[in-house]
Parts: structure tokens; sequence; C-alpha cells
């Protein structure tokens, strides 16, 4: 048998991507915008400590609060600018805060079997969702330190408080060390996470890494859609309907036209006694293609569905 000239093309819409979608450009512009002026500040301070007693006129200690300066005001301006700039995700970065700091009792548990993880990829981690505990505490970090790095490095710069703002802005640099030096050794080093880094670059990370790594997130957001997507050829097939009110089978297309019909885009009119069928109750019509997927995974694309009758549905 010559198979279909087009079989092939709709076996690979069938079939999901090696590579999802996992941050936005709004979400990659912001978190540059925090990442790049943290490191660089992080880098000068390492610099201005190890040339601090360096001899008079002491220029490369000079040149280096200088340049931290000039990079805690990168810190100021880039994240608003990051945020206007995305502005048409807002519902994404509220749906990330919201993540972040929120905390179940799984991410309790991934904390206490990391370090165990670590050394035995056997130990079973919990699932996580879009961010993992690590990464929560790092975004809780970042987010509570953010404007408290910026009032004491403004202080610093004043007369009569710079050296109380400095113990204050030194505190929390040092407190911060382990979280930066974590994620970014996470990031790019670590073999089994640093997959991910090109989710921050491109936005797209592999299907497969992400499903490992943050269950919950990919099973919330990419298995209703792969279901679907499975099912591609079945809803090309011919459909059929039993009414409810006289028993008739009525046949269309597709599925994808009997989709059509149930969301009201063509009205459904059993055929033989002129009865509205309904799929779903009026007030939950969202449903039915969810119903009808269910239906082709239990009972296939030949079996009838069950319409509702018309007063069932009022």
């Amino acid at each position: 048998m010559t198979p279909h000239p087009h079989a092939d093309d709709a076996r690979a819409e069938a079939t999901p991507s090696s590579q999802i979608l996992r941050f936005l450009p709004g979400e990659r512009f912001l978190h540059w915008a925090l990442a790049g002026p943290f490191v660089l500040l992080y880098l000068s301070a390492a610099l201005m400590v190890v040339f601090y007693n360096e001899p008079y006129p002491r220029d490369f200690r000079y040149a280096f609060s200088i340049a931290h300066r000039v990079v805690g005001v990168l810190l100021i301006v880039l994240p608003p600018l990051a945020f206007l700039r995305g502005s048409a995700d807002w519902r994404i970065h509220l749906e990330n805060m919201r993540e972040g700091w929120r905390w179940t009792a799984a991410d309790i548990r991934w904390l206490l079997l990391f370090p165990k993880h670590a050394i035995n990829p056997k130990v079973e981690l919990p699932e996580q969702g879009k961010f993992n505990a690590a990464e929560k505490i790092n975004f809780m970090m970042v987010s509570a330190f953010y404007p408290l790095y910026i009032v004491t490095g403004i202080m610093v710069w004043l007369p009569g408080v710079a050296f109380v703002a400095y113990l204050s802005h030194y505190a929390m640099a040092v407190a911060g060390v382990p979280l930066v030096l974590g994620h970014i050794f996470m990031a790019t080093i670590a073999p089994d996470t640093k997959v991910g880094l090109s989710g921050m670059i491109t936005g797209w990370v592999d299907r497969n890494w992400a499903k490992h790594h943050y269950r919950r997130w990919y099973r919330e957001h990419f298995e209703p859609r792969e279901a679907v997507l499975g099912l591609s050829e079945q809803l090309k097939q011919t459909a059929q309907v039993r009414c409810g009110s006289c028993a008739t089978v009525q046949s269309f297309p597709s599925w994808d036209d009997l989709i059509a019909r149930a969301f009201q885009v063509e009205p459904l009119v059993c055929t033989a006694c002129a009865t509205p069928m309904h799929l779903v109750k009026a007030k939950d019509q969202h449903r039915a293609v969810e119903w009808i997927v269910r239906h082709l995974q239990t009972l296939g694309a030949n079996e009838p569905l069950e319409g509702q009758r018309a007063s069932a549905a009022a």
C-alpha cells in the first residue's frame, strides 16, 4: 500500500516539538537587566576589597569605585526600562512574583533532599513549579535586597550617614554571595542544570529537561496540549453524535467540525427530530473540547458522542 503523501507531515504536526517556550522576551529582558548589573557590581566590589590596601594614591581602587557607582546607576535604571520594554508581559511578571514567594511542603522537601540528590542522582526530588526552591530563594533575595541596595548605595555617597549605610550595604552583599555564586554555578557549570540557560537566552529549552526538572509546571502548561496534539489524526476523522431525544446518530465531516458546532459557531441540531443538542451545559461550554478529547481517548473516533437533551442543558 502506498502511504499518503501528507502522512509524514500529519505525524510531524501530531508530535510535540523537542523544544518548548519557557520564558517570554519580557521575562528575559528583566532577568538580564538585573543579573548583568548584579554580576558587575559584585565583581567591582571584590576588586575594591582586593586593592583596599593599595599604596597611595590608590589609582586602581578609585577606578573600580567609579565603575561600581556607574553600574549602580544601571541597576537603578535598567529594570524599570525592562518592565516598560516588556509591558505586554505584565501578567507573566505578576504570576512569577506570586510563584517566587509561594512556598509549599514540596519546596521544603526539595531543599532538604537536594544535597543528597547532588551526590546521588537516584534520590528523587519533589515536583516543582516554574521555579524550584533554590531559585525561589534567589528570587526572594533579589526582590528584598534590590531596593535596600539602591537606598544604602545612594546613602554611601552622602555625608553623615555614609558609614552606617556602608556597613548595611556590605553586609547585604556578603549575605548574597552564596546565592549569587550558586545561581551562576547552576546556570553555567552544573551539567544537570546548565541546559536551562538557553531559556534565558532564546526563551526555549529542551522539552524532556523541563519535564524532569519542573514537572508540575510542565504538567499544568503542556500536557493538556500534548493530549490534543496526539489526537490530531482522530480529529480529522468523521465524527458521530447520538441524539439524546430520539437516539438518531448524526455524522459530521470531522471532529473539528463538531467542535465548531459545540461552540455554537454553527447550531447543533438533530437532523431527524430537529431537537437542539448540547454537548455540555450552557454555563460550562468551555469544557466541550475536554469532553471530546476524553471521549476520543476512551471510546475512539468511531463511537458516537452522546448528546444531551435541550431541556437538560437549560
